[in-house]
């Protein structure tokens, strides 16, 4: 950061308002750290290689796509761009890790390369507004973890993008109404390849079979998936005489929470909702206190604050079948083997996974989501290459033959059935029909931290409360943020009109 007074000051209020909230609680795209804790300008500026080539034929259906001109085509005079974030978007993280089909198109159709600028979780806010105003911006980052809008809007550290993607287009229509959630001033500032379930109920299927647990992929088929059923599964696998725990991982609240179909924190017409007193949210926390009570839940306090395993060995314990549900991302078991390992032989048929389960009398299946897009950032050098980039996003979600190599890598590669597939398009679909957005992350720090200790209070390890006893702790105090909060957003639209 340049030494001078003024810029200092400016920097540190930026600063202030963009520390991110803690790792523990906000799942990754990729999962772990890639860089040491950056200072000043020292952030790391890699070229990567693009890792585990395409089958031939599969990159005959992406040169074929490529080489399919379309009047809109960019024309690109820099083909470089710039990916901020803590995670490599080039295939890095394992020898047996595959390209994906959006970075190859890039790659095909417009000699496209990305340079990994390279931050930690814990200062990527911190680092991003260094480059700002150092005037060093990267081009592009992130949106999936929900934690940069709005407030990176409001804080103009990324740019509306629809000077660059046309919504009305055939390529991104179908994703207009998910990107239209993510307006500030009635500019779009995210480009949303596609809408993701937050989370999914990962277990082992051979383990189950061998304790002659029903499966839930066929509970799910016959109806009878919701939380009673789960709650029950629960409660009869737990033994902690045993080291049995029924749920692990960071995210098992945050998904039964969402399943409501309301969301804790949510946006409406531009204003920022509370909907801590909403029955159906008051209605899970209730059986997630039971759950806690039940002692269901791998004790993270007792170990360290990890799960099983220690610190990010996401899926220990249900291939030795000490585990029994493990709610996660799709990220982590869409990987290599190498890396998914623990969750069971996925090629042998061991793994498999449902929805987050519903309330049994819920109107829909509401799935729990984020969406898989991506900002400009605020003086980026080459948004015209994001663009680009974000069309071929769009491209290997649209393409029905760039999104059957999607498929065959997780089939050939990956070792994924054909029940894993179908399950897979299925919770896409559902969530594409009811997602449910969690807005907490995206508001400010003050409210994401006070919304996760809510969100966790029943099921906390230690010392769980009730509901009752948690919204009369906390809404006041949630409330007196959401207006600080509103009342920011007021300010700025004001201030622009002037």
């Amino acid at each position: 950061m340049r030494k001078i007074k003024k810029l200092a000051s400016c920097a540190a209020a930026v600063l202030m308002a963009f520390t991110a909230a803690s790792c523990g609680s906000t799942e990754s795209s990729s999962g772990g750290d890639n860089a040491a804790s950056q200072s000043d300008n020292s952030i790391a500026v890699t070229t990567t290689a693009m890792g585990k080539d395409l089958e031939t034929s599969q990159q005959e259906v992406i040169d074929d796509l490529a080489a399919d001109s379309k009047p809109d085509d960019r024309k690109l005079e820099n083909t470089n761009i710039k990916w901020f974030s803590f995670w490599d978007i080039n295939p890095t993280s394992s020898e047996d890790k595959d390209i994906g089909v959006d970075l190859a198109l890039f790659k095909s159709k417009y000699n496209g390369t990305i340079e990994y600028v390279s931050t930690t979780w814990e200062k990527k806010f911190d680092d991003l507004a260094a480059l700002i105003l150092a005037n060093e911006s990267p081009d592009f980052c992130g949106a999936d973890d929900m934690d940069l809008f709005p407030k990176g809007a409001i804080k103009e550290m990324i740019e509306p993008i629809d000077d660059y993607i046309d919504f009305d287009s055939d390529l991104w229509k179908d994703v207009k109404t998910a990107s239209d959630e993510f307006m500030y001033h009635g500019k779009h500032y995210v480009g949303i390849s596609r809408v993701d379930p937050a989370y999914i109920w990962v277990y082992n299927k051979t383990v189950l079979e061998e304790l002659g647990i029903e499966d839930p992929a066929e509970m799910f088929e016959e109806g009878n998936w919701n939380w009673e059923t789960m709650f029950n599964m629960c409660k009869d696998f737990a033994d902690a005489d045993n080291d049995k725990y029924a749920l692990d991982a960071w995210y098992y609240e945050n998904a039964l929470t969402e399943s409501t179909g309301v969301p804790l924190i949510g946006m409406k017409d531009g204003n920022i909702v509370n909907n801590i007193e909403d029955p159906k949210i008051a209605k899970v926390q209730e059986m997630m206190y039971d759950l806690q009570k039940n002692n269901v839940v791998y004790p993270k306090h007792e170990h360290e604050w990890n799960v099983r395993g220690g610190k990010d060995k996401w899926g220990t314990g249900l291939a030795s079948g000490l585990t029994l549900f493990y709610p996660i991302g799709f990220w982590a078991i869409e990987d290599a083997p190498s890396v998914t390992a623990p969750f069971g032989d996925i090629s042998n048929g061991d793994v498999m996974f449902v929805p987050v389960p519903c309330d049994k009398d819920s109107d829909a299946q509401y799935v729990p989501s984020r969406v898989h897009g991506f900002c400009i950032v605020k003086n980026a050098q080459n948004p015209e290459g994001v663009a680009a980039w974000l069309d071929c996003t769009r491209y290997a979600e649209a393409d029905p033959k760039a999104k059957e190599i999607t498929f065959e890598q997780l089939r050939n590669d990956y070792g994924w059935t054909d029940e894993m597939i179908e399950m897979r398009d299925r919770i896409y679909q559902m969530a594409a029909e009811h997602p449910v957005f969690e807005f907490a992350q995206g508001v400010s720090k003050d409210i994401a931290n006070l919304t996760d200790s809510i969100i966790k209070a029943t099921m906390h390890p230690s010392d769980p409360a009730s509901w009752s006893q948690t919204v009369e702790k906390n809404k006041k105090a949630l409330d007196y943020l959401i207006n600080e909060a509103q009342e920011q957003v007021a300010d700025n639209k004001d201030s622009k009109s002037s």
